[in-house]
């Protein structure tokens, strides 16, 4: 079965919504760490993946636009089809 457009961007927003949750997890995880090995740390520590988050998140949105467009297409191409089709002709009954 050949994926569709909508499909394989989909597949990919999917890879980048895996790759923030990663990155959170990851940086709960740093903090929770040092935290167990007596570290000191503020509110801050981890605040430096707030631009890879930023740059995702942008990413994301963009694939979220990229599907609307792309299913906006696929109906004005179906759309487009349907017009070109013959249609039966009418029977008239005569007078």
């Amino acid at each position: 079965m050949t994926r569709t457009h909508v499909e394989r961007l989909g597949e990919f927003r999917e890879i980048l919504v895996a790759t923030r949750r990663e990155g959170v997890r990851n940086v709960h995880h740093t903090r929770d760490a040092m935290r167990a090995s007596g570290f000191q740390i503020g509110d801050s520590e981890g605040s430096s993946y707030g631009a890879q988050l930023m740059a995702l998140q942008e990413q994301i949105e963009a694939v979220d636009r990229a599907i609307e467009d792309e299913k906006r297409l696929a109906l004005a191409i179906e759309g487009a089809a349907q017009s070109r089709r013959p249609t039966k002709p009418r029977i008239v009954k005569g007078a």
